[in-house]
């Protein structure tokens, strides 16, 4: 938007004895710089080392697109105006890669950007030189969180190396079948990259960085929140004060109540005979709450797990709880029935609406609780093949 000064006009107009051609031209050229001033200059060059035609676009987060440039013989160029400075989207495909489109986010204000494609190591991000401080720091999370992923990969291979020469053994110990099913275990981690190891390092590196909260909106923070929430308090003060950093910072005030040693919060709806949930009449050491659907599938393969492997350890003192987050009472307990799940159901048969995803800062399921027997936090499970191994240490220690 353009704002010209009404009252300068009107000076113009009584201060001027040039004729209404020349006028209207200086009037022009007021207006002209008056608009070009609102706007930032944004320059950008890039390559793409053996590109032949390839083809970018920079679109806002809402999936506008603002910029289209082609990349030709390993070029491209952009000469435009940045309306507003701010995070946008970056998307590019090449034909030599078959059309196969990659995105990562950038930070865009007036200045001059040197963008470099490495069409070999599609998945990393671009190496970008800017005269923006927020987009060198963002570069700089992306070049730590791309490092660790990479170490991640070798040591997957190695160990899938190690897993084959074992499975390749015509007789297999019981130490090889641990150290195969260790192994599957590890490389289950690290292929669970979610980006907080990089976000840990570049925090401890750049700790007075502008960029933290937008980085760590884009993390599984509501898995920890107590952790996320005390990396917050660290932040700088440009960074808590951003429109991200205000967000965060409700959010995780209100998730923290959810950190280990807090009281459970209440758990919305009744069992299928009408009764609400009574943690501590279960008189269980240690108790798992069970997010879920019926329509879901994840869900559902892991009841057979519980079955399975947990309900071995209700004598030690486990208790099982399932909050359901279906609508319709009959799918609910038909799968209850059909999952075999005889351990405490409940549901308020609100779904998506329903209370107990926002209390307990559920953004997908299936999701994993344990509580203690007076209702505390334990844990947060964030894969279900760790409740297993939790349980079973916790009921060691208590």
């Amino acid at each position: 938007m353009c704002y010209f000064s009404a009252q300068y006009t009107r000076t113009i107009l009584l201060n001027t004895n040039l004729n209404m051609k020349y006028l209207s031209f200086i009037l022009f050229i007021v207006l002209f710089v008056s608009c070009k001033n609102n706007q930032g200059d944004l320059s950008i060059t890039g390559t793409a080392p053996g590109v032949l035609y390839g083809n970018l676009l920079i679109k806002d987060l809402a999936g506008n697109t603002m910029i289209a440039a082609d990349i030709t013989n390993g070029k491209f160029s952009i000469k435009d105006y940045i309306q507003v400075p701010g995070y946008y989207k970056m998307q590019y495909s090449f034909k030599e890669t078959k059309g196969t489109m990659r995105e990562v986010e950038l930070y865009l204000e007036q200045g001059d950007y040197k963008i470099d494609i490495d069409p070999q190591k599609i998945n990393d991000y671009p190496t970008i030189t800017s005269t923006s401080q927020l987009q060198t720091q963002l570069s700089e999370y992306n070049a730590i969180n791309d490092t660790l992923r990479h170490q991640a990969r070798q040591k997957v291979l190695a160990l899938n190396k190690q897993i084959k020469e074992i499975n390749d053994t015509d007789i297999k110990t019981m130490d090889q079948l641990s150290a195969s099913s260790q192994l599957q275990r590890e490389e289950l981690k690290y292929n669970q990259n979610d980006g907080f190891a990089a976000f840990k390092i570049f925090m401890d590196k750049y700790p007075d960085n502008g960029v933290a909260a937008h980085i760590m909106k884009s993390l599984n923070y509501q898995n920890d929140p107590a952790t996320y929430y005390k990396i917050f308090q660290e932040f700088s003060s440009a960074a808590k004060n951003t429109e991200d950093g205000k967000e965060l910072e409700s959010k995780l005030s209100k998730l923290s109540i959810l950190a280990p040693g807090s009281p459970a919060p209440d758990i919305a709806g009744n069992t299928p005979d009408g009764k609400p949930l009574n943690v501590k009449a279960m008189k269980k050491k240690i108790i798992l709450l069970d997010f879920w659907r019926s329509s879901n599938g994840s869900s559902r393969d892991n009841h057979a797990e519980m079955i399975s492997q947990l309900l071995q350890l209700e004598n030690q003192g486990l208790g099982i709880v399932s909050i359901s987050f279906d609508t319709d009472r009959d799918k609910w307990l038909s799968a209850v029935k059909a999952d075999r799940m005889n351990w405490t159901q409940i549901s308020d048969l609100k779904g998506d609406d329903s209370p107990n995803g926002p209390i307990w800062g559920i953004k997908s399921i299936p999701a994993y609780y344990l509580i203690d027997g007076q209702g505390k936090i334990v844990a947060r499970i964030a894969e279900f093949a760790d409740v297993h191994a939790a349980i079973e240490d916790y009921l060691k220690k208590h």
